[in-house]
C-alpha cells in the first residue's frame, strides 16, 4: 500500500510513554500513515511520517493537527502545572469532530471519587473519567476506550527507587496489606492494542464503544 493510500492516524502525546508506544506499534504494522503530535515538533522531526505541533492547552493548535486524520489516539496529562484534563479532553474531542475524525481511541482511567463514594480524591484518574461521556456523546463512527496500567518502565524512569529512612533504595507505596497488588503492565502492550483497535474497528462494539485494559 502506498503512503498516499494509507489512512492517517494522529497520535497525541507522541513523545510520551503511551503516545510513543502507539506511534511505534502503528509504524510496525505498516497499515497507517502516522502523524505524531507534540508541543515541540522541531525536536522530533524523524518521529513519524508527519510531525505536527499540538498543545492540548491551546485548542487552536489541535484542530489543524487533526485535519485529514481518519483516527486519533487521545491521551491527556495532569503533570503540567495548571492542567485541567476535562478541559483538555473536551477541546480535543470537539476538534476531532470538527476535523471529521471517524475513530477516537481515548486513554482513560476509573472515576476514583465515584467508586470510593468521595473518600479518595485522585484527580489524574477522575479527570480522565469525566471525559468518557463526552467521547461517547460526540457521535464518532467508532470510539474505543483503553485503560493503561502503571507502567513497568516508570520504575527505571520518573519513579525510580528512592532512598529510604534506613538508607536502602526502594519504594514506599500505600497498599492494602491484604491484597499487596498493583495494576501494572508493559506500556509496549498498549501500543499494540491501540493499533489493533484502529485496524479492526468493526470487530469492536463500535457504536457503544469498547473498554480494553492492559495488565500483565
Amino acid at each position: 500500500m502506498s503512503s498516499s493510500e494509507q489512512k492517517l492516524i494522529a497520535v497525541v502525546g507522541a513523545t510520551g510513554q503511551q503516545g510513543g508506544g502507539v506511534v511505534r506499534a502503528l509504524q510496525a504494522g505498516g497499515q497507517f500513515k502516522v502523524r505524531a503530535l507534540t508541543r515541540n515538533p522541531g525536536k522530533h522531526r524523524d518521529l513519524a511520517d508527519e510531525v505536527t505541533e499540538a498543545d492540548l492547552n491551546r485548542p487552536e493548535t489541535i484542530v489543524a493537527a487533526f485535519k485529514g486524520a481518519r483516527g486519533v489516539f487521545l491521551v491527556t496529562t495532569s503533570w503540567l502545572e495548571g492542567t485541567d484534563e476535562r478541559k483538555q479532553g473536551t477541546a480535543a474531542v470537539q476538534a476531532a469532530k470538527d476535523a471529521g475524525v471517524k475513530h477516537v481511541v481515548w486513554s482513560t482511567l476509573p472515576d476514583v471519587e465515584t467508586i470510593s463514594g468521595g473518600k479518595f480524591h485522585v484527580p489524574h484518574f477522575t479527570g480522565k473519567a469525566k471525559v468518557d461521556r463526552i467521547v461517547k456523546d460526540a457521535g464518532f463512527a467508532n470510539h474505543t476506550f483503553v485503560v493503561a496500567p502503571f507502567f513497568y518502565q516508570n520504575l527505571v524512569g520518573s519513579l525510580a527507587p528512592q532512598k529510604q529512612a534506613d538508607g536502602s533504595l526502594g519504594w514506599a507505596l500505600p497498599l492494602d496489606p491484604s491484597v499487596r497488588c498493583i495494576h501494572m503492565g508493559d506500556i509496549r502492550e498498549l501500543g499494540n492494542i491501540v493499533a489493533g483497535a484502529f485496524s479492526q474497528p468493526d470487530r469492536l462494539a463500535a457504536a457503544s464503544g469498547c473498554h480494553w485494559s492492559v495488565i500483565s
